[in-house]
């Protein structure tokens, strides 16, 4: 395949402006729409056993339904909605643009790891980043060449090539406030798999270039429930009643980010950054800040970026009194200072009107 350096430019520009492109989302502070993604289908198994011939897209299938089926009898309210039922192939692109025209507020896609090394065991959990570390790699790269498949993908993926290491410049883009989100609702995932999940040993939540999720404009994990590849995992992952367990412990993942997220928009990952780290940074802090924001009070977030903004930059949209702060590697961008969090939430709907991803988040300074 030809690398075509010319082609990303233009497909930075087109990523950036996705959200802002997207249909606008009901300002409501409720989850009401999510879309399950079960990996590979139809021409593509993904990762097959070679000793079983079980194959990926049969498990990963088998878990999205029922799944969907527990949010569907416990949460009537949610709708659910499937980037397939059956057995078929679906392109990476429109996996994530089925849930963009849905107007979703959670994206999860269920896939089964595999690596060359039958050692590697345990269940992971990724976000939208740019972490391109060996072991991510190794994923991306599996995940990712599932295009090679797609009738039309030079043109779909502009030229991308997945065993093409400069082809990743493409992900070095700014992440919105859904950053957080992904990373707060893959946290609980994994909390779950350790605490209840049949394979109880937790890779984390990592970050990785993964295109099933950059189309996205909503919180979106790729979820790797275990290692076909490891005779433990494998062994496990066979039985209906484990498959069963690793779908409950998703949904209940699910109901926690949901009971976070309708009760005033927040959905923070269970650990808070350090008093350490929040004030290593505060060379960082702040851009045009407005009245004294010490002591504990409510922000809403409006985005996360790897890079520092200026004051005037597009990306925020004309609001004025924007503070920034530096933690964890992230520069986070929030404005308002109230004193309750009922107050923030009854600011956050218009907020949302330019940043849909918006949520409250406590701060102590």
């Amino acid at each position: 395949m030809v690398f075509r350096k010319a082609a990303f430019p233009a497909l930075a520009l087109i990523l950036m402006l996705v959200p802002l492109l997207a249909p606008a989302r009901d300002n409501s502070v409720r989850l009401r729409t999510v879309v399950i993604d079960a990996g590979h289908g139809g021409h593509d198994p993904g990762a097959i056993s070679k000793s079983t011939k079980l194959k990926e897209k049969d498990i990963n299938l088998d878990i999205a339904l029922r799944l969907g089926a527990r949010i569907e009898k416990e949460f009537p309210d949610v709708k659910v909605i499937y980037t397939r039922n059956k057995d078929r192939f679906v392109e990476l692109a429109e996996r994530g643009n089925i849930a963009n025209r849905n107007h979703a507020d959670l994206f999860i896609s269920i896939h089964v790891n595999s690596a060359k090394s039958t050692a590697a065991a345990g269940t992971e959990t990724f976000v939208m980043g740019t972490d391109k570390s060996q072991s991510n790699m190794e994923v991306c790269k599996r995940e990712n060449s599932v295009i090679l498949l797609e009738d039309d993908y030079t043109t779909t993926y502009e030229g991308f090539d997945p065993d093409n290491p400069e082809s990743y410049i493409i992900f070095n883009l700014m992440q919105n406030a859904h950053f957080e989100q992904s990373i707060a609702f893959a946290s609980m995932v994994q909390k779950q798999f350790s605490e209840n999940g049949p394979i109880k040993k937790s890779r984390g939540v990592r970050q990785a270039p993964l295109m099933v999720l950059w189309r996205t404009t909503m919180p979106s994990v790729l979820i790797e429930v275990g290692f076909l590849s490891n005779t433990s995992d494998r062994n496990i992952m066979v039985q209906e009643s484990n498959r069963q367990k690793i779908a409950y412990d998703i949904f209940r993942a699910f109901s926690e980010f949901k009971a976070q997220y309708d009760s005033d928009g927040t959905a923070t990952a269970p650990a808070a950054p350090s008093k350490a780290s929040e004030s290593a940074a505060s060379p960082e802090k702040k851009v045009e800040p407005s009245g004294t924001s010490d002591g504990p009070h409510y922000e809403i977030q409006i985005l996360a970026t790897t890079r520092k903004l200026k004051n005037d930059s597009p990306e925020l949209k004309g609001m004025k009194q924007v503070r920034a702060r530096f933690i964890n590697g992230m520069y986070k961008y929030s404005v308002g200072n109230f004193s309750t969090k009922e107050e923030a939430a009854r600011h956050l709907s218009e907020v949302k009107k330019k940043f849909s991803g918006a949520f409250v988040v406590s701060v102590d300074d």
